[in-house]
């Protein structure tokens, strides 16, 4: 059975000794970084601003919920990580020490009952599309928010326990919280069921459901509209499902009492751990490419917007083009004219002269 060791913060047994391992493993941090603040960023301000995803309203209430999560994961925690990566070692201080041990418990949680609801509240649109009338933008909000609140209950219990069962694990490069209390020998268990194993369920029986509907219909309908939306849910969650898979195997491997898994040096508890907990993040950066893919309205910005950089670059060159030619003339006739003048009066001296 896993058995968190106080001393992960200890560099020399659980850091990466290998400077470049751990730039590359940084580059991939910063990676994820990025694309999460270019992708989350546009999902958020395009649906807004733009009405760029047009599916069911309530849907893209909870995608844009989504999204705003993914991109504080990658502000609490990656970028932290990536940092920490580079520092070697933890740079932040005792403060955001403790934000970004309970953030990643908080929005890591608040991110899996939100794609929870995106499969059910898809599942409900299909099965019931005359009662899904009632779910407005509005009534959206308000279950997200009670997702939101639910999920402070995930950093809440062990706050009140020990605020301060927190350690700058060396393997992850990141803060956690440790559950070393005795009481976690049932608590945390309990948590895991509550907020982890029955939303993951629940996302699995509700997309396999989805898969069925959508095939019991495919000859049914033809409309691209609702289709398309159907393929996105199915593809968010089946990718979410993918991401946590490695995580999950080394969970129940971890509790299933497996001997190597007791002990703290060996690979499974440190670079497998790694590994794992690294590639939960790709879940941060997929939901971009899949609407992309997916939802044709939102495909059709994005064309939109880049085809507008297109026309504005070779515009602004041509009108920096003209403004130039217009300075350089400017500058040659202020410099002609006095001359002219000068060659003129030069005229009318010979002349006089002549005369």
């Amino acid at each position: 059975m896993l058995s968190d060791s106080p001393d992960l913060s200890n560099k020399t047994l659980f850091g990466i000794q290998n400077d470049g391992v751990r730039y590359t493993w940084a580059a991939y941090n910063l990676f994820i970084l990025i694309s999460s603040l270019f992708g989350d960023s546009i999902i958020i301000i395009s649906s807004l601003k733009y009405n760029s995803i047009k599916l069911h309203k309530f849907i893209v209430v909870i995608i844009r919920h989504i999204a705003v999560c993914d991109l504080i994961v990658s502000l609490v925690t990656v970028f932290p990580r990536t940092v920490s990566l580079l520092a070697d070692g933890w740079v932040f201080g005792e403060t955001l020490k403790y934000f970004a041990a309970y953030g990643i418990y908080y929005f890591n949680g608040a991110g899996l009952l939100l794609i929870c609801a995106m499969t059910s509240s898809k599942l409900f649109i299909m099965k019931y599309p005359l009662r899904s009338r009632f779910l407005s933008p509005h009534k959206g909000q308000i279950i997200c928010g009670v997702l939101w609140t639910v999920s402070l209950c995930i950093v809440i219990t062990p706050f009140c326990i020990d605020r301060h069962d927190i350690v700058f694990d060396h393997r992850t490069y990141d803060c956690r919280i440790m559950f070393s209390a005795p009481i976690y020998k049932w608590l945390k268990p309990l948590l895991i069921g509550l907020f982890t194993l029955l939303p993951n369920i629940l996302v699995i029986v509700t997309t396999i459901l989805l898969l069925m509907i959508a095939r019991g219909f495919a000859q049914q309908s033809k409309e691209s509209l609702k289709w398309q939306g159907v393929i996105t849910t199915i593809l968010v969650a089946a990718v979410y499902c993918l991401s946590i898979l490695p995580y999950t195997i080394y969970s129940f491997i971890g509790y299933s009492g497996a001997g190597f898994a007791d002990d703290p040096h060996s690979f499974f508890r440190t670079h497998y751990n790694r590994i794992v907990k690294s590639f939960i993040f790709l879940n941060t950066i997929s939901n971009f490419y899949i609407y992309a893919m997916t939802v044709a309205s939102f495909r059709e910005f994005l064309k939109s917007r880049l085809l507008m950089l297109r026309v504005t670059r070779p515009s602004t060159s041509k009108s920096a083009l003209t403004k130039t030619s217009t300075v350089v003339a400017r500058r040659y006739n202020s410099i002609s004219e006095p001359e002219e003048e000068k060659r003129k009066e030069s005229e009318v001296k010979m002349q006089q002269t002549a005369i």
